[in-house]
């Protein structure tokens, strides 16, 4: 999954100026850009590329109706910037797509057939598929804060 998010970030940087049909403001209740003193149970840190990633204790697997592997809640500077979440099978990928469309708009669709950017307020959304290991992964990113991990985009 981090593969995949830091490979987009810079195009998602980029093409964050579309308009959406809705704005996301939080996750799950955590609003983004939120001080990390503000979470609670949440699990140790790994760290990765400038970034801090935790899980949250008891997260409710499940987003829409799918089943999720895992949800990743990542901070830069002690800030959510990043949460991060799979699915497995082409069908939990198809139901995602469906409420992605439903709820944000035509996505831009990278030359990969199944990789979708959706622009949703100050948070992009990264979607694809990864037919080898076939599992569906997620990524909201909140442009404010990755533009201070990303300088070279700025």
């Amino acid at each position: 999954m981090i593969r995949v998010f830091t490979v987009t970030v810079a195009l998602l940087l980029l093409a964050g100026g579309a308009q959406a049909q809705n704005r996301i403001t939080d996750f799950r209740g955590i609003k983004f850009g939120a001080d990390f003193s503000t979470m609670e149970h949440m699990s140790m840190p790994d760290e990765r590329g400038g970034l801090t990633f935790y899980r949250k204790y008891q997260d409710d697997r499940n987003f829409q109706g799918v089943p999720l592997i895992e949800i990743k809640y990542g901070f830069f500077k002690n800030k959510l910037c990043l949460v991060l979440f799979s699915a497995r099978s082409l069908d939990s990928f198809h139901a995602l797509k469906a409420y992605f469309d439903a709820n944000y708009g035509p996505a831009k669709q990278t030359k990969d057939l199944k990789q979708y950017t959706y622009a949703a307020g100050d948070v992009n959304i990264e979607f694809g598929y990864d037919d080898n290991r076939k599992v569906a992964e997620v990524s909201y990113i909140y442009r404010p804060i990755m533009r201070d991990l990303m300088p070279e985009n700025k």
